[in-house]
C-alpha cells in the first residue's frame, strides 16, 4: 500500500513508519519545514519525504495514498498554547480528513488521546470506548481539542471516509527523539529523589503502538474509536519498577496534589501574561492527580492488538536513552 504519515518524526510516528517499512508498504512522511528530529527518526529507514504543515492544506502532496495515518499534534497542557493547537489539532485535523477524501484514501487512521475520553478520580474506573466524558477531562484544553478532532472525523465517515481513531496510551519505549516520554520519566526514576504525582496512567509500548495503527488500516472498522493501551499503573508503580530497571536505591516521594493545584493556578494568569510557561500547568496536575486507566478489550478482540510488559518497554527506553546519550 502507499502510506501516508503525519507526525512521523516523532515516537509513535517513527514507530509506525518502521512497522509499515517492515512489511513492505511504500510510505511518505510528512516533515515540517525545520524538522530537527526527522534525521534521527528515519535512520536505516527506507521512506520517502515531502516537506510540508497541516495547518497549511496547500503544502499537503497533489498525490494521492491509499492508507493515510494523521498522527501530527501539539501536546501541550498550557493555555498560552490554545491557540497554536487549535489551529494543528482541530483546524490541522479538518485539512488532513479533507485531503484525505478529495485524494480517495481507502484507509484513514487518526491518532486521538485518551484525556478526550475522560480522567477518573478513583483506580477502580476503568473505562473503555463508550465512557462517558468526565468533568475533570472536560475542562481540558488538550482533550477539549482532541474530542473536536474526534467530532470532525465521525463526521467525515457519515460522509463516507473510511477512518477510525485510535487512542493510545502513554506512549513508553525506543525513538523518544522529542524527549516527550522522558520528561515524564525522568522525575519518576532518576534524579536524587524520585517524584511521583498522586495519580496513575495507563503505559503501553511504542512498538505495540504502531502495530495496532497498522492493524487499524487493515481491519479496523470506520467510523469506530480504539483505545491502544498497556498496562493500568499508578505513578508510584511506575516511579519503583523504573528504578528496579535502572538499579536505583533513591527514595520516592509522593507528590501532594492539592499543594500543586494551588501553585500552578497561583503561577498561571502571570505567566500567561509574560508568556512563560511554568514548571506544572494546573492541566497538568489536574491529569497528575487522576487516573487514566482503560481497558483495550475492543482492539484485542477486533484488531488482535497485543501489549507487551510493561517491564520489558522500561528496559528497552531505558536502555535507548543510555545509548544515545540522553541519559548517561
Amino acid at each position: 500500500m502507499r502510506c501516508f504519515v503525519t507526525g512521523a518524526s516523532g515516537q509513535v510516528g517513527s514507530g509506525l513508519v518502521r512497522r509499515l517499512v517492515g512489511d513492505g508498504h511504500e510510505v511518505t512522511a510528512l516533515v515540517v519545514p525545520g524538522d530537527t528530529w526527522a534525521d534521527a527518526a528515519f535512520d536505516g529507514v527506507r521512506v520517502a519525504r515531502v516537506v510540508g504543515d497541516i495547518t497549511e492544506p496547500a503544502t499537503l502532496p497533489a498525490a494521492g495514498f491509499d492508507w493515510v495515518f494523521h498522527l501530527a499534534a501539539d501536546q501541550s497542557f498550557w493555555r498560552g498554547d490554545e491557540a497554536k493547537q487549535r489551529a494543528v489539532n482541530v483546524d490541522g485535523t479538518r485539512h488532513v480528513l479533507d485531503w484525505s477524501a478529495a485524494r480517495g484514501a481507502t484507509r484513514v487512521v487518526q491518532a486521538s488521546s485518551l484525556t478526550a475520553v475522560g480522567l477518573a478520580d478513583r483506580p477502580d474506573q476503568v473505562m473503555d470506548e463508550g465512557a462517558v466524558v468526565q468533568p475533570a477531562s472536560q475542562r481540558l484544553m488538550y482533550a477539549e481539542h482532541k474530542r473536536a478532532g474526534e467530532r470532525l472525523a465521525l463526521e467525515a465517515a457519515q460522509r463516507g471516509l473510511p477512518v477510525t481513531i485510535a487512542c493510545p496510551g502513554t506512549v513508553l519505549g525506543p525513538w523518544d527523539h522529542g524527549r516527550h516520554a522522558e520528561q515524564l520519566l525522568r522525575p519518576l526514576i532518576t534524579g536524587p529523589i524520585r517524584l511521583a504525582p498522586a495519580g496513575g496512567v495507563n503505559v503501553v509500548d511504542v512498538r505495540d503502538v504502531a502495530d495496532g495503527l497498522a492493524r487499524m488500516a487493515e481491519v479496523g472498522r470506520p467510523g469506530r474509536r480504539y483505545l491502544l493501551t498497556g498496562h493500568n499503573l499508578t505513578y508510584a508503580e511506575i516511579s519503583d519498577l523504573g528504578a528496579d530497571v535502572i538499579g536505583s536505591r533513591r527514595p520516592r516521594v509522593g507528590l501532594p496534589s492539592s499543594g500543586l493545584r494551588v501553585l500552578a493556578a497561583v503561577l498561571e494568569r502571570p505567566g500567561l501574561w509574560l508568556r512563560w510557561k511554568p514548571p506544572a500547568t494546573p492541566d497538568e496536575v489536574a491529569v497528575g492527580a487522576r487516573y487514566l486507566y482503560f481497558s483495550n478489550t475492543r482492539a484485542v478482540t477486533e484488531l488482535g492488538f497485543r501489549a507487551r510488559s510493561a517491564r520489558e518497554t522500561l528496559v528497552d527506553a531505558v536502555a535507548w536513552y543510555r545509548d544515545t546519550g540522553v541519559w548517561r
